[in-house]
């Protein structure tokens, strides 16, 4: 591997980590909506964004552990 290839690929492994660290943040701030609210219609909006983050997240963590195979 070059040394061109072998930094392209460390910046594409930068990037999903990133990508994951930025859902973990999105998924603070939903978790946080979701506790400090009382309406009915946005509990349902917390929780469906809840779950759409966590399968985002979900599909993040496979990409990085994919990445090195």
């Amino acid at each position: 591997m070059t040394k061109k290839e072998e930094k392209r690929r460390n910046a594409e492994y930068q990037r999903r980590l990133s990508e994951m660290q930025d859902i973990r943040e999105q998924l603070r701030c939903a978790y946080t909506a979701f506790d400090n609210t009382t309406d009915r219609d946005m509990m349902d909006a917390c929780i469906f964004e809840i779950n759409a983050l966590k399968a985002r997240y979900n599909s993040a963590v496979i990409n990085v552990k994919n990445f090195f195979q």
